[in-house]
């Protein structure tokens, strides 16, 4: 058409020309024929002309798209998240799909575009229908759609996805396809998902020490009142009552009578009141105390026993759950504890039991002195009868000298009865004049009487006593015993309660660091980086879990909860796993050897027990080498002169162990190094689950060492197959010396 034009352009110009000049006709005709003619050429020239521009143009922007679309792919596909394009209002089409989808889910591009359907079926069954549907309703006003939910890869590895979709329009807002972003938010929701359970384990860690505080402060109320009081029925009163402040709806003690017959000595129920006890002691109580077990329900331990012994020795109904334990002291019955709930979903448990048995203790311990006191009071030979009380007992005269000082109190303070007996207790008893101002003297027995703590100095060391007295016509008694013990238990279990807290607070607080810098958004961190935090809290969780460990396992000692088993094994092989275990921690400065025999005897007892004793000792001896060394884990004979029996031994080049506390490192709660000046920490309870194991196995375990010079932890244990052969005396140190 342009170049139709242009011809009759150019022939309309020639003719004008033609014209203009006044040419003759056949001139004229010509002059049209040549100028129609040089039209119809130049409009074919400027045909030509434009089709090859028009060609120009369309090929730069094919280019231009096709570096468009480059430049996007290279985008989308450099972006840690999945990208997927499909058609307007049909999710199971699939335009594009970027290669990520291969390793987030293990299926390729290819697949997916061969499934359409594929989307819908890697949904996790618990989030599809809400997905699909939300899919199906669209964005909100034609915007974004997010969303958060599972896909299950491939391999059955579940995929957490934040979802983020939107629909491409033209410049005319027509739909061009939807935009679809998947983004694997897997590590944030284990992060999350660890963080809420350490808040919950925290939670639950507070609860449970604040339940075992208050029950550690009703043994402590008890123990005063059972140590201060003379008066039996008033004092077993104060502890039911006690007792039903916190731990029971409903308490009794009943006490067997010299007749056989048991006697209701104290009764006290919590209010609002729900279920009564019986007026008398029940059948089942009866049973108890005759059998010397405890019951416990629901858990029947002793339900068919005393159901053969008796039909109405089960205990009545009403209560939800029931404790009872017998009372004893010196191996003699002297009647029951019973405690019980009314409530639903109150059962008692493994601790209450213990709890109820240490009460059971003290107050048979209370009532077998009280019987004594008594018993002293009635006859005229006090002397003899003191002779079995276990507290002691001091008498003065009027004048001031002593006139009683019974077996007890010779073995407290040391002091033998010859070298006080008619002397001023000021002149033989060191540090009585400081305190006897200090101690309560009362007129009479009170269920009340309070007790002073005062320090007394023996040759081997300073003794800490609880003394209360009376003073009667005849002069003045004092009652008192040894504490030590008690004393420094406490002293133990507090600095137990401090380390065990710091060691807990640490991993916590690495698991806790770690955790928020993983949720941190103000900074990114690589692949790398997150991984090191992970495997930080994976670390941590598992100290943590170690630290648990060792104290429930500490408790079930304690409480006789542990089962051991008894098997022949090889000893060599389990060296070999114990070494092989111990390389894999060790730092680089440390080098840990297997030091065995070709050939070894099989030993009888439990493998798993005695793989936890070896890799303990190798820790320790690990903690207790900063300077590196080697560490040697052996095998070799035992040299017991009545059973065959093999040695296992962990010998380092450490710091060593000071001569005067190698008798104590194996008691419980005992660091050798308390105030971690080494940098060793520890809950002081390894050496002693590690004592008390090997002991129950029927071996025996001790060690060899020299400060600065090392130490050879050494464990015998008997060869012989079946029941356990008999016990080997506590630490006993054959002579021998590990190479």
């Amino acid at each position: 058409m342009l170049a139709a034009a242009v011809a009759l352009v150019v022939a309309g110009a020639t003719v004008i020309t033609w014209l203009a000049v006044d040419a003759t006709a056949g001139l004229w005709v010509l002059a049209v024929l040549l100028a129609t003619l040089a039209g119809l050429a130049a409009g074919l020239l400027w045909g030509r002309a434009d089709r090859h521009h028009s060609r120009a143009d369309s090929a730069r922007l094919k280019e231009q798209l096709r570096q468009a679309e480059v430049e996007y792919r290279a985008i989308i596909e450099t972006l840690p998240l999945l990208t997927w394009l499909s058609v307007p209002g049909d999710r199971s089409s699939c335009l594009y799909i970027s290669p990520h989808v291969e390793a987030m889910l293990g299926y390729s591009a290819a697949e997916w575009r061969a499934e359409p359907k594929l989307f819908g079926r890697l949904l996790h069954p618990e989030d599809r229908e809400r997905v699909l549907a939300t899919h199906e309703g669209g964005a909100p006003d034609g915007g974004q759609l997010r969303s958060e939910y599972r896909l299950v890869a491939r391999e059955g590895r579940i995929v957490w996805i934040r979802e983020e979709t939107s629909t491409v329009r033209d410049a005319k807002g027509k739909p061009l396809y939807v935009q679809t972003f998947l983004v694997d938010v897997s590590e944030r929701k284990r992060a999350d998902e660890e963080r809420e359970r350490l808040r919950v384990a925290e939670r639950t860690a507070a609860n449970l020490r604040t339940v075992r505080q208050r029950r550690l402060d009703l043994l402590r109320d008890a123990g005063d009142v059972l140590g201060a009081a003379m008066d039996a029925r008033t004092s077993l009163q104060r502890v039911v009552d006690l007792v039903v402040q916190d731990l029971a709806d409903w308490c009794t003690i009943d006490v067997l009578e010299a007749n056989g017959e048991l006697t209701r000595m104290g009764v006290a129920r919590a209010e609002p009141r729900g279920a009564e006890p019986a007026q008398e002691p029940d059948p089942f109580v009866q049973a108890v105390v005759k059998s010397g077990r405890h019951l416990v329900i629901p858990a029947l331990s002793h339900r068919q026993e005393f159901d053969e012994e008796s039909p109405e020795a089960g205990p009545r109904v009403d209560e939800a759950s029931l404790i009872c334990v017998p009372v004893a002291s010196r191996g003699q019955p002297l009647g029951a504890l019973t405690l019980a709930r009314t409530t639903q979903g109150s059962e008692y448990g493994a601790d209450e039991l213990a709890l109820a048995e240490d009460l059971a203790a003290r107050i048979g311990i209370a009532i077998d002195r009280a019987r004594l006191y008594l018993e002293v009071e009635e006859r005229a030979d006090a002397a003899r009868v003191l002779t079995y009380v276990a507290d002691a007992v001091l008498l003065l005269d009027r004048a001031d000298a002593v006139r009683l000082w019974n077996p007890a109190a010779e073995s407290i303070t040391g002091i033998a009865s010859t070298d006080v007996i008619g002397r001023p207790p000021g002149e033989v008893i060191p540090g009585w004049r400081d305190a006897v101002d200090s101690i309560p003297v009362l007129t009479s027995p009170d269920p009340g009487h309070p007790e002073v703590m005062i320090p007394i100095e023996r040759e081997d060391g300073e003794r800490w006593i609880a003394i209360s007295g009376v003073k009667f016509f005849g002069g003045t008694v004092y009652a008192f015993r040894d504490v030590t013990e008690g004393r420094q238990l406490e002293e133990l279990k507090a600095d137990f309660i401090a380390t065990a807290s710091h060691e807990l607070r640490t991993p916590l607080a690495a698991v806790y660091g770690a955790a928020q810098t993983l949720l941190r958004h103000d900074f990114a961190l690589d692949e790398a980086g997150r991984d090191r935090f992970v495997s930080l809290i994976a670390e941590e969780s598992e100290r943590l879990g170690r630290i648990v460990n060792e104290i429930l396992l500490a408790n079930q000692l304690d409480s006789g909860r542990v089962d051991l088993g008894s098997e022949p094994f090889d000893p060599i092989e389990l060296v070999e796993r114990v070494v092989e275990a111990a390389r894999a921690h060790a730092p680089p400065e440390i080098s840990v050897e297997r030091v065995a025999p070709e050939r070894a005897p099989l030993v009888a007892a439990d493998r798993d027990k005695v793989r936890q004793v070896l890799i303990n000792l190798t820790e320790n001896a690990i903690k207790y080498s900063p300077d590196g060394g080697r560490i040697k884990v052996g095998l070799e004979s035992g040299q017991s002169p009545d059973d065959e029996t093999v040695i296992f031994y962990v010998k380092d080049e450490g710091i060593g162990i000071p001569s005067d506390e190698q008798a104590r490192i194996f008691e419980k709660f005992y660091r050798l190094d308390p105030q971690m000046t080494r940098g060793v920490g520890g809950t002081g309870l390894g050496l002693y689950i590690c004592s008390e194991l090997v002991h129950r196995m029927g071996g025996n375990i001790w060690v060899e060492s020299s400060e600065g010079q090392g130490s050879t932890f050494l464990l015998e244990l008997p060869v012989e197959s079946g029941p356990f052969p008999r016990t080997l005396p506590v630490h006993a140190q054959p002579s021998h010396t590990a190479d």
